[in-house]
């Protein structure tokens, strides 16, 4: 690893103050109720640092949700290249539902789909772009399905596409407005799995 001067291990650590009280505050009164203002006064910083390390308040949310995505690469590399797309998707979806359970955790992903409906963002919300590792690695899957002809051929990929991520958002969304007796793993299983079963390919179709 690079070695870090002085200053630059205290911007990196100031950036994570700011990041960990920014989502810390977001939780607690949302969103739409914080301002810039109240971040730095908690950080004992000034505007002018939090604007060096995020441009907005929205950006705090996408720094957050990019280190999440990261951990997808690592899913991947363990999925077997030799199994059908539809088993490849079951499986990057349960461990991402087992990682937003027991690591990301419910308050923080309140926080990031709350964000996404206030009018503080002017641009595609991180949920549903494209450049997303997850959904870069499930558009593979459905690609390869789609041309070797496990999937149906009466939809074109690009509908495929926004079906099978409209699955994963709106399993997530139902795991944050249930109580925990909302089982997220299996629900998403379940759900996912119906889902998959409709694009398949059915034998005899047209």
């Amino acid at each position: 690893m690079e070695h870090l001067t002085e200053r630059q291990r205290k911007a990196l650590e100031t950036r994570e103050k700011l990041l960990n009280k920014s989502l810390e505050l977001f939780g607690t009164y949302g969103f739409e109720h914080v301002s810039i203002e109240q971040i730095t006064k908690a950080c004992a910083v000034s505007k002018g640092t939090f604007y060096t390390h995020f441009p907005s308040k929205y950006d705090v949310i996408l720094e957050k949700f990019k280190q999440f995505d990261s951990f997808y690469d690592t899913v991947e590399k363990n999925i077997d290249p030799t199994l059908p797309a539809i088993k490849k998707i079951l499986i990057i979806y349960e461990e991402q539902m087992r990682y937003l359970l027991h690591v990301v955790g419910k308050d923080v992903l309140r926080t990031v789909y709350t964000a996404a409906m206030t009018t503080h963002v002017k641009q595609d919300h991180y949920l549903i772009s494209s450049e997303r590792k997850i959904f870069q690695i499930i558009n593979r899957y459905i690609e390869e399905g789609f041309a070797s002809g496990e999937f149906r051929q009466d939809l074109t990929i690009e509908e495929m596409k926004s079906m099978v991520q409209r699955c994963m958002r709106a399993n997530v969304y139902d795991w944050l407005i249930h109580n925990e007796t909302f089982d997220l793993v299996n629900e998403m299983r379940l759900f996912t799995a119906v889902m998959l079963e409709g694009l398949k390919h059915k034998k005899g179709a047209v």
